[in-house]
C-alpha cells in the first residue's frame, strides 16, 4: 500500500469532488477476439488486473480520443505475436453524472496519488497499486460513475491523452444504436 495505507478509500471518495462527462469515448479491440465469440464480446472484461483495477474487478477502459485509444491498444500488444493483428475501433457516446477526474490536483491530494503513481509499473507490483485500489473502491459503490486518468501510452509518446475506466459491477448503459465501429 502507498500513502493512503489504512485510509478508507470509500470514505475518501465520498468527500472527493466529482464532475460530469458527456462525450464520445473510444475503445480498440482485437478483431480476432471479437469474431471468435457468438455473440461478439466487444465490451468483454475478464477481471484481470490493469492500471485501475486489481484482479477480480472487471473494468471497461475507454479513451477520450481515437489517437489515444490506438496508442493504448498498440502498447498493450507491442512485442507479442499479436502486435500486428487487425483491430476494431468502437465509439460509445456516454453520459456519466459523477466521475473522479485525476487531472484535478485536489482529488489527487485527497486520495494520496502522485504523478509517480501514474508511471508505476502495475504489472510487477507486489500488491494492488493505489490506482487499482481507487478503482476497486469506485466499483464497490453506486455514486461515482468512473475514473478519468492520464494515458501512460500517450505519455510514453510525449503526447497528452486521457482514459476513462468504468467498473462493470454497476450497470453501464451503452445502447446498440450509439455504438459504431471502424476497422
Amino acid at each position: 500500500m502507498t500513502r493512503t495505507a489504512g485510509a478508507n478509500l470509500g470514505r475518501l471518495l465520498e468527500r472527493c469532488p466529482t464532475r460530469s462527462m458527456q462525450r464520445r469515448l473510444v475503445r480498440c479491440v482485437p478483431q480476432l477476439d471479437f469474431n471468435k465469440n457468438d455473440p461478439p464480446t466487444f465490451l468483454y472484461t475478464a477481471g484481470r488486473p490493469n492500471r485501475c483495477n486489481p484482479r477480480g474487478v472487471s473494468c471497461l477502459y475507454f479513451s477520450e480520443t481515437e489517437a489515444t485509444a490506438d496508442l493504448e491498444y498498440r502498447q498493450h500488444w507491442r512485442g507479442t505475436l499479436a502486435e500486428h493483428q487487425p483491430k476494431l475501433t468502437f465509439f460509445a457516446r456516454v453520459k456519466l453524472s459523477r466521475i473522479i477526474d485525476l487531472k484535478d490536483r485536489e482529488v489527487m491530494r485527497l486520495l494520496g496519488i502522485s504523478q509517480d503513481d501514474f508511471e508505476a509499473n502495475w504489472r510487477f507490483a507486489l500488491g494492488p497499486t493505489i490506482l487499482q485500489r481507487v478503482g476497486e473502491a469506485i466499483d464497490s459503490q453506486q455514486e461515482i460513475s468512473a475514473l478519468r486518468f492520464p494515458s501512460a501510452a500517450a505519455r510514453q509518446q510525449h503526447k497528452a491523452g486521457w482514459n476513462v475506466a468504468r467498473g462493470t459491477t454497476a450497470a453501464i448503459v451503452l445502447p446498440r444504436r450509439v455504438l459504431r465501429t471502424r476497422n
